[in-house]
């Protein structure tokens, strides 16, 4: 997240593998989330593009070069950790813990016949 000229900037991996950003909330671009994807908007009379880093050049905590009108701004925002991966664990365990449940209750109510 960044403010720029008092407008809130966001750049959000969707779920999907889009890398959207946002300008005050709404969308003003959208590409496939990669290293080098360069996104490009306008606000005002200022041209803006923000990329994503090469990992391997990197300074700490430096993910996005964004430019206005060419020329680069220095700002330095920690990439936000997203909760996907904690999303993905509770579906996991919630299907997990449903069929045990489900295996219990069918045990319970209509238990092995034994001949």
């Amino acid at each position: 997240m960044y403010y720029i000229d008092n407008h809130k900037i966001e750049v959000v991996n969707t779920f999907f593998g889009k890398e959207k950003v946002l300008l005050d909330g709404k969308t003003v671009s959208e590409q496939p989330s990669r290293v080098g994807t360069i996104h490009k908007f306008t606000i005002g009379k200022n041209d803006y593009r923000i990329a994503q880093r090469d990992y391997s050049s990197q300074k700490e905590g430096n993910f996005f070069e964004i430019r206005r009108n060419g020329m680069p701004i220095s700002l330095i925002n920690l990439w936000p950790r997203t909760s996907t991966q904690l999303l993905i664990l509770v579906i996991i365990m919630g299907l997990g813990f449903g069929f045990t449940l489900g295996i219990l209750c069918y045990n319970l109510f209509w238990p092995a016949m034994g001949f």
